[in-house]
C-alpha cells in the first residue's frame, strides 16, 4: 500500500508541475489576447477573461496543493481534491467560452478575425491557447482522480477499524471495541 501511495504521489507531483507550467503560459497568452482585443476596440472579453481567470486561479491552487503535499496532513488532501474538481469544471467552462477558436482553419477562428482587423495574424497563438486549454482539462482530470485516491488512501490509513471513541460527559474520551454484528 505504501508503494502504491508513493507512485500516486510521484505521478501527482509530475502532473502538478505540468499544470503550473501550462497555467503560467496560458496566463500570458490570454492576458496578451485581452490586450489585443482591447486595442482593437472590441468589447466582449469573455472568450479571453474566463480562461485567464481560471489560469490565474490554477497557479495559486497548484502552489497551495504543493504546500499541502509537503507540510499538511491528510485532511487537507480532501480540500485540494475538491479544488481540483472546481478547476476541472472551470477549464471545461473556459473551453466552452473559447469554442469559436478551436477551428484548424484560421479564417474561422473568431479571435484571428479580430486580430486581422488591427493588422496582425496570430493564428498559431490562438491554436496554442486552444491546445493548452485541452491539455489543462486533461491534466486537471488526472490530478482530480489522483488526489481523490490519495485523500481516500490517507483517510483509510489513519482510521483504525473496530475501535471507536465515545465522548464522555465531561469531554473525556473512552475507547471501546466495536461489537460484532448479531447473527440472525
Amino acid at each position: 500500500m505504501a508503494a502504491r501511495s508513493g507512485s500516486i504521489k510521484s505521478a501527482l507531483w509530475a502532473v502538478r508541475f505540468l499544470q503550473f507550467i501550462f497555467a503560467v503560459i496560458l496566463t500570458g497568452i490570454f492576458s496578451w489576447f485581452h490586450n489585443r482585443i482591447y486595442r482593437a476596440g472590441y468589447y466582449p472579453y469573455e472568450s479571453t477573461d474566463v480562461p485567464l481567470g481560471f489560469s490565474v486561479a490554477a497557479i495559486f491552487i497548484v502552489g497551495l496543493s504543493i504546500f499541502t503535499h509537503l507540510s499538511l496532513g491528510p485532511d487537507s488532501q480532501i480540500v485540494i481534491s475538491l479544488l481540483d474538481t472546481a478547476l476541472f469544471i472551470g477549464y471545461i467552462a473556459s473551453a466552452i467560452v473559447y469554442r469559436h477558436n478551436f477551428n484548424a482553419n484560421c479564417g474561422r477562428n473568431a479571435l484571428v478575425r479580430v486580430f486581422r482587423s488591427i493588422g496582425k495574424n496570430n493564428c498559431n497563438t490562438v491554436r496554442l491557447g486552444a491546445a493548452l486549454l485541452i491539455l489543462q482539462i486533461l491534466l486537471f482530470f488526472i490530478s482530480m482522480i489522483l488526489s481523490h485516491r490519495l485523500a481516500d488512501r490517507r483517510h483509510t490509513a489513519t482510521t483504525v477499524p473496530g475501535v471507536h471513541e465515545e465522548k464522555g460527559r465531561f469531554g473525556f474520551g473512552r475507547r471501546r471495541q466495536a461489537q460484532p454484528a448479531a447473527a440472525v
